[in-house]
Protein backbone atom coordinates (compact mmCIF):
# COMPACT_ATOMS: atom_id res chain seq x y z
CA UNK A 1 0.00 0.00 0.00
CA UNK A 2 2.72 2.59 0.72
CA UNK A 3 3.94 2.53 -2.90
CA UNK A 4 0.43 3.39 -4.11
CA UNK A 5 0.30 6.35 -1.73
CA UNK A 6 3.68 7.59 -2.93
CA UNK A 7 2.64 7.09 -6.55
CA UNK A 8 -0.65 8.96 -6.07
CA UNK A 9 1.16 11.75 -4.26
CA UNK A 10 3.71 12.04 -7.07
CA UNK A 11 0.89 12.09 -9.63
CA UNK A 12 -0.90 14.93 -7.80
CA UNK A 13 2.38 16.83 -7.56
CA UNK A 14 3.00 16.30 -11.28
CA UNK A 15 -0.50 17.56 -12.21
CA UNK A 16 -0.03 20.65 -10.03
CA UNK A 17 3.33 21.32 -11.70
CA UNK A 18 1.77 20.86 -15.14
CA UNK A 19 -1.00 23.35 -14.37
CA UNK A 20 1.45 25.89 -12.96
CA UNK A 21 3.78 25.65 -15.95
CA UNK A 22 0.94 25.76 -18.46
CA UNK A 23 -0.62 28.86 -16.87
CA UNK A 24 2.72 30.67 -16.81
CA UNK A 25 3.36 29.79 -20.46
CA UNK A 26 -0.12 30.86 -21.62
CA UNK A 27 0.34 34.20 -19.85
CA UNK A 28 3.73 34.65 -21.57
CA UNK A 29 2.21 33.61 -24.92
CA UNK A 30 -0.57 36.20 -24.67
CA UNK A 31 1.86 38.95 -23.65
CA UNK A 32 3.94 38.22 -26.75
CA UNK A 33 0.88 38.34 -29.02
CA UNK A 34 -0.27 41.79 -27.88
CA UNK A 35 2.23 43.75 -30.06
CA UNK A 36 1.13 41.83 -33.16
CA UNK A 37 -2.52 42.54 -32.42
CA UNK A 38 -1.78 46.24 -31.89
CA UNK A 39 0.22 46.45 -35.15
CA UNK A 40 -2.50 44.64 -37.10
CA UNK A 41 -5.20 46.90 -35.64
CA UNK A 42 -3.13 49.97 -36.43
CA UNK A 43 -2.67 48.73 -39.99
CA UNK A 44 -6.39 48.10 -40.41
CA UNK A 45 -7.29 51.56 -39.08
CA UNK A 46 -4.72 53.24 -41.33
CA UNK A 47 -5.90 51.33 -44.39
CA UNK A 48 -9.50 52.36 -43.71
CA UNK A 49 -8.45 55.97 -43.30
CA UNK A 50 -6.33 55.82 -46.45
CA UNK A 51 -3.17 56.87 -44.63
CA UNK A 52 0.20 55.35 -44.01
CA UNK A 53 2.34 55.56 -40.90
CA UNK A 54 5.41 53.91 -42.40
CA UNK A 55 7.28 55.25 -45.39
CA UNK A 56 7.24 52.95 -48.37
CA UNK A 57 10.36 50.88 -48.69
CA UNK A 58 11.40 49.40 -52.02
CA UNK A 59 9.44 46.20 -52.59
CA UNK A 60 12.62 44.45 -53.71
CA UNK A 61 13.96 44.93 -50.17
CA UNK A 62 10.95 44.89 -47.83
CA UNK A 63 9.11 41.88 -49.28
CA UNK A 64 11.93 39.32 -49.14
CA UNK A 65 13.22 40.71 -45.83
CA UNK A 66 9.82 40.27 -44.20
CA UNK A 67 9.39 36.75 -45.53
CA UNK A 68 12.87 35.60 -44.52
CA UNK A 69 12.57 37.16 -41.06
CA UNK A 70 9.20 35.51 -40.40
CA UNK A 71 10.41 32.08 -41.53
CA UNK A 72 13.64 32.29 -39.51
CA UNK A 73 11.71 33.35 -36.41
CA UNK A 74 8.93 30.78 -36.76
CA UNK A 75 10.95 27.76 -37.93
CA UNK A 76 14.72 27.98 -37.71
CA UNK A 77 15.07 29.84 -34.42
CA UNK A 78 12.95 27.48 -32.31
CA UNK A 79 14.65 24.44 -33.84
CA UNK A 80 18.04 25.84 -32.91
CA UNK A 81 16.90 26.60 -29.34
CA UNK A 82 15.42 23.11 -28.99
CA UNK A 83 18.64 21.53 -30.25
CA UNK A 84 20.70 23.49 -27.73
CA UNK A 85 18.38 22.51 -24.87
CA UNK A 86 18.39 18.85 -25.86
CA UNK A 87 22.19 18.84 -26.03
CA UNK A 88 22.39 20.47 -22.60
CA UNK A 89 20.04 18.00 -20.87
CA UNK A 90 20.82 14.85 -22.86
CA UNK A 91 22.92 13.28 -20.11
CA UNK A 92 20.42 14.12 -17.35
CA UNK A 93 18.00 11.53 -16.07
CA UNK A 94 15.49 14.32 -15.36
CA UNK A 95 15.09 18.06 -15.82
CA UNK A 96 14.01 20.51 -13.14
CA UNK A 97 10.99 22.71 -13.76
CA UNK A 98 12.92 26.01 -13.86
CA UNK A 99 15.24 25.17 -16.78
CA UNK A 100 12.29 23.60 -18.62
CA UNK A 101 10.18 26.72 -18.13
CA UNK A 102 13.09 28.85 -19.35
CA UNK A 103 13.43 26.66 -22.45
CA UNK A 104 9.71 26.90 -23.24
CA UNK A 105 9.75 30.67 -22.73
CA UNK A 106 12.78 31.00 -25.02
CA UNK A 107 10.93 29.08 -27.72
CA UNK A 108 8.01 31.48 -27.38
CA UNK A 109 10.35 34.49 -27.33
CA UNK A 110 11.88 33.42 -30.63
CA UNK A 111 8.85 32.07 -32.49
CA UNK A 112 6.08 34.54 -31.66
CA UNK A 113 7.83 37.65 -33.01
CA UNK A 114 7.02 36.10 -36.40
CA UNK A 115 3.51 37.40 -35.73
CA UNK A 116 4.96 40.89 -35.28
CA UNK A 117 6.76 40.57 -38.61
CA UNK A 118 3.53 39.52 -40.36
CA UNK A 119 1.72 42.52 -38.88
CA UNK A 120 4.60 44.74 -39.99
CA UNK A 121 4.30 43.29 -43.49
CA UNK A 122 0.66 44.34 -43.46
CA UNK A 123 1.65 47.86 -42.36
CA UNK A 124 4.33 48.08 -45.04
CA UNK A 125 1.95 46.89 -47.73
CA UNK A 126 4.36 44.31 -49.15
CA UNK A 127 3.19 42.28 -52.16
CA UNK A 128 0.72 39.48 -51.47
CA UNK A 129 3.26 36.68 -52.04
CA UNK A 130 5.58 37.94 -49.28
CA UNK A 131 2.74 38.89 -46.97
CA UNK A 132 1.10 35.47 -47.37
CA UNK A 133 4.38 33.70 -46.66
CA UNK A 134 4.99 35.80 -43.56
CA UNK A 135 1.40 35.23 -42.43
CA UNK A 136 1.72 31.45 -42.88
CA UNK A 137 4.92 31.45 -40.83
CA UNK A 138 3.20 33.53 -38.13
CA UNK A 139 0.17 31.24 -38.07
CA UNK A 140 2.46 28.22 -37.77
CA UNK A 141 4.32 29.80 -34.85
CA UNK A 142 1.11 30.80 -33.11
CA UNK A 143 -0.49 27.39 -33.55
CA UNK A 144 2.46 25.04 -33.04
CA UNK A 145 3.92 26.77 -30.00
CA UNK A 146 0.63 27.43 -28.21
CA UNK A 147 1.19 25.99 -24.71
CA UNK A 148 -1.87 23.77 -24.44
CA UNK A 149 -2.07 21.40 -21.51
CA UNK A 150 -1.53 18.41 -23.82
CA UNK A 151 1.56 19.96 -25.42
CA UNK A 152 3.13 20.95 -22.11
CA UNK A 153 2.38 17.48 -20.66
CA UNK A 154 3.98 15.84 -23.69
CA UNK A 155 7.08 18.03 -23.42
CA UNK A 156 7.31 17.30 -19.69
CA UNK A 157 7.22 13.55 -20.37
CA UNK A 158 9.74 13.90 -23.19
CA UNK A 159 12.25 15.79 -21.04
CA UNK A 160 11.34 13.93 -17.81
CA UNK A 161 10.36 17.08 -15.92
CA UNK A 162 9.04 17.01 -12.40
CA UNK A 163 8.92 14.58 -9.51
CA UNK A 164 7.94 11.52 -11.57
CA UNK A 165 10.63 12.26 -14.14
CA UNK A 166 13.26 10.61 -11.99
CA UNK A 167 11.49 7.25 -11.82
CA UNK A 168 9.78 7.23 -15.20
CA UNK A 169 11.33 6.54 -18.57
CA UNK A 170 8.99 7.25 -21.45
CA UNK A 171 11.03 5.64 -24.19
CA UNK A 172 11.64 2.09 -25.25
CA UNK A 173 14.97 0.39 -25.50
CA UNK A 174 18.17 0.87 -23.54
CA UNK A 175 19.52 4.34 -22.81
CA UNK A 176 21.69 5.77 -25.56
CA UNK A 177 24.80 6.17 -23.39
CA UNK A 178 24.90 2.43 -22.61
CA UNK A 179 24.09 1.48 -26.17
CA UNK A 180 27.20 0.15 -27.90
CA UNK A 181 25.86 1.20 -31.28
CA UNK A 182 24.76 -2.31 -32.14
CA UNK A 183 21.13 -3.29 -32.31
CA UNK A 184 19.97 -6.89 -32.59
Amino acid sequence: MPSTTVSASAARERVALLETLQQALVRHYLILLVPAAVLALLGAVLRQAGGSVLPSLPVSVSGPAVLVAAVVLALAGPLWIRGRFVARVAASRSVDAEPFLGFERNQLNVSLPATWVAALAYLLGVPLFYFAGAMLAALYAGYFYFPSQQRVAHEMRLFRVGPAGREERDCSGPPLDSDAGERP
